[in-house]
């Protein structure tokens, strides 16, 4: 069976009965201070994680607020000295500073340049596609659409992704799918006409004149956005492309075929800009006035934001670039150039935990398993369906073909 070590506090840290980050090879504390750090011999559990020779482990004391100790949640995503730079989060909060700078390291685990990555995809291992089960994807999208209506979330819009900020361009989106929804033969043509004018509407808004547009045009439409509303806008588009491409009218379905370069776009420049951003979890407050009336929750809260908007920007890149390829795929009737895939997080229950409490304490306890989907096959062999979420099983459905699921054992 497989050991791990826990970690503790360094020596100094101990010494002094001071909270330690427990970051390696230096704890935050003693970089700070410019002492030798080092660690007491760790005693091995027996405690099995799926995430091979790189197990990992940590104390399961759940501290009043979210600390850098979460940056030992996964394994290789360690903060360095690098780290220890205060960087503007743009919260203006008496009494937050040293939180926000302990949050930013923490999120290395999740936020760190490797975690951006796009990577190809693998292919099925009869290396072909039968279109039956092409079509059974999407149905399952359209079943995920279909969820965010009726209850506000998804596999990929989390439920705290809107909560404070709902971007107008993510609401128009949302009311349309709402009457697809509910259409009927009878106004179904009215339904569509709507869908068609909130997509066109989107592309004006972001400064993309027409479907026609040069990709120079379409890469400066970004001006100002921050990482929700670049997420928001990808998802608006991805609704539209998900109700034109696979069931609108000939006219709808011409329309997103010449918005596919568009969401491609988006797409690159989403992922571009959070691969920048200094705090991904600031984007999803509101306001000042908001960010003040929730004082010292927002630290406790501000690295579960992160981490929600995080997964949900690559969630929503791995489904964008999974429709739109099947779409080409059906069309062309050959495998076609993929966008590649994303980091997800594997684990049942993470993207699930209903406040920030929880998920610090699910991540302490078991490995989320942050994987690209071209290494997910580990997932057969070291971990049981029944711990793996729902998207990343219609992922490995998708890349490794339903055969392969079945002798799993789903």
């Amino acid at each position: 069976m497989a050991r791990v070590l826990k970690t503790k506090a360094c020596d100094a840290c101990a010494m002094a009965k001071r909270r330690c980050g427990k970051q390696t090879p230096d704890c935050l504390r003693c970089r700070r201070r410019g002492i030798e750090c080092t660690y007491p011999p760790a005693k091995p559990t027996s405690f099995v994680l799926c995430g091979g020779d790189d197990t990992f482990s940590v104390e399961h004391d759940i501290l009043p607020y979210i600390t850098p100790q979460l940056c030992a949640y996964s394994p290789g995503f360690q903060t360095t000295a690098a780290d220890d730079t205060r960087l503007p989060l743009g919260l203006d909060l008496p009494g937050l500073s040293s939180a926000l700078v302990d949050n930013q390291l923490a999120s290395s685990w999740f936020t760190s340049i490797d975690t951006w990555t796009i990577d190809h995809v693998p292919q099925a291992e009869n290396d072909s596609f039968r279109i039956i089960d092409l079509e059974r994807h999407i149905i399952t999208i359209h079943r995920w659409l279909t969820q965010w209506v009726e209850k506000g979330s998804n596999p990929f819009i989390h439920s705290r992704l809107y909560r404070t900020r709902f971007p107008r361009c993510v609401q128009d989106a949302y009311t349309a799918l709402s009457c697809y929804v509910h259409k009927t033969a009878s106004n179904k043509h009215t339904i569509f006409q709507i869908i068609e004018d909130r997509a066109k509407q989107l592309l004006v808004e972001h400064g993309v004149i027409s479907a026609d547009s040069s990709l120079e045009n379409i890469s400066t439409s970004s001006v100002n956005l921050d990482s929700l509303e670049h997420v928001a806008r990808v998802q608006a588009l991805l609704v539209y492309q998900v109700l034109g491409l696979y069931d609108g009218d000939i006219r709808l379905r011409h329309l997103a075929e010449s918005h596919i370069p568009v969401l491609n776009s988006w797409m690159q420049q989403m992922v571009e800009h959070a691969s920048q951003a200094v705090c991904l979890g600031g984007s999803v407050i509101s306001s000042a006035h908001e960010q003040t009336a929730v004082g010292f929750s927002l630290s406790k809260n501000l690295l579960w934001y992160s981490w929600i908007l995080a997964e949900s920007i690559r969630r929503t890149w791995v489904v964008a670039s999974g429709i739109q390829g099947i779409y080409l795929m059906i069309q062309q009737g050959r495998g076609v150039h993929c966008q590649g895939g994303m980091m997800f997080t594997t684990r049942q229950g993470v993207w699930e935990a209903e406040s920030a409490l929880a998920w610090e304490k699910l991540c302490s306890e078991v490995n989320v398993g942050l994987l690209q989907i071209a290494e997910a096959d580990k997932l057969f062999t070291e971990v049981a369906p029944e711990d793996v979420n729902d998207f990343a099983k219609l992922m490995l459905e998708v890349a490794f073909g339903i055969e392969r699921m079945e002798r799993w054992g789903v």
